[in-house]
């Protein structure tokens, strides 16, 4: 299992349909599934740096580029997302390096 943090900013068409928000989550939930990706977390920071954070989780990385490369694809958001490890992982990457 991955975990991904996406940080998402509005474009300016997105911006624009900025009440449409929730509805565009309910369908971006929809196509995640269909990418193998599931939803843990979202957060809307409007005024932060960025206008949407949210956390995933899925099999593989590559699931997760497929599926942000799908919601980019519908002109309301651009990215920039992360892997992210919890303690285990991380004390398993740790002791991998030495």
């Amino acid at each position: 299992m991955t975990t991904g943090i996406a940080f998402l900013k509005w474009t300016e068409q997105g911006v624009k349909s900025y009440r449409d928000t929730l509805d565009r989550y309910e369908q971006a939930r929809k196509t995640a599934g269909e990418h193998g990706v599931q939803f843990k977390d979202i957060y809307w920071t409007p005024g932060g740096p960025y206008d949407i954070v949210c956390v995933m989780e899925a099999g593989e990385e590559k699931e997760l580029a497929s599926f942000i490369l799908s919601l980019e694809s519908m002109g309301n958001l651009r990215s920039t997302w992360c892997d992210a490890y919890g303690p285990d992982q991380m004390r398993e990457i740790i002791q991998a390096s030495r």
